[in-house]
């Protein structure tokens, strides 16, 4: 699959949350603590965050959760999904305890293409987290710059599912045929 250069505007990346940190100071942060290459190691950045991820059986339509339970922060990740999709969830789930973790004591994400009608913005702020922490835009547009432009390969670069990447390359205006 080729991707053809839709338009040129600027992803803006940075969301405010409940915690008051957003994804460029968390981002920084990370950086500062030889954290951030991609691909991105969700699990150490989770454990660096003190949360205990764990995988459970869930319903299909259930990507993942994250509570606070017996003092600590859980993220729990649907055993039955491939592991890239268990990437973007982790990411999601840990972008709920950057962003949102002061307004909710528990979060349960429906897939996101299961979800329907009106998305809550907490969920789709999540999201944007989750797909810029996993395929920052500079570093995406610099793979396709630099003559990576079928899909599978994108994806394989970022170890994200093909789906993820297509929203992404959709998101930073690239037209995925």
């Amino acid at each position: 699959m080729a991707i053809v250069r839709k338009r040129n505007h600027q992803d803006n990346a940075a969301t405010q949350g409940g915690s008051g940190r957003d994804l460029f100071s968390f981002v920084e942060e990370i950086k500062a603590n030889g954290l951030y290459e991609t691909p991105i190691n969700v699990e150490r950045l989770a454990e660096y965050l003190g949360l205990d991820v764990v995988q459970e059986l869930m319903d299909d339509d259930i990507s993942g959760y994250l509570e606070f339970r017996r003092g600590q922060w859980v993220a729990g990740l649907n055993a039955l999904h491939h592991k890239t999709r268990q990437r973007f969830t982790l990411a999601h789930e840990m972008a709920h305890f950057v962003l949102h973790r002061s307004d909710h004591a528990r979060f349960v994400d429906n897939t996101f293409t299961r979800r329907e009608g009106n998305v809550d913005p907490t969920e789709s702020e999540a999201d944007r987290f989750a797909a810029e922490l996993l395929m920052p835009a500079d570093r995406v547009r610099g793979v396709v710059g630099d003559g990576v432009t079928n899909v599978r390969d994108l994806a394989h670069e970022f170890n994200v599912s093909l789906l993820a990447m297509r929203y992404r390359l959709k998101n930073l205006g690239f037209r995925v045929i």
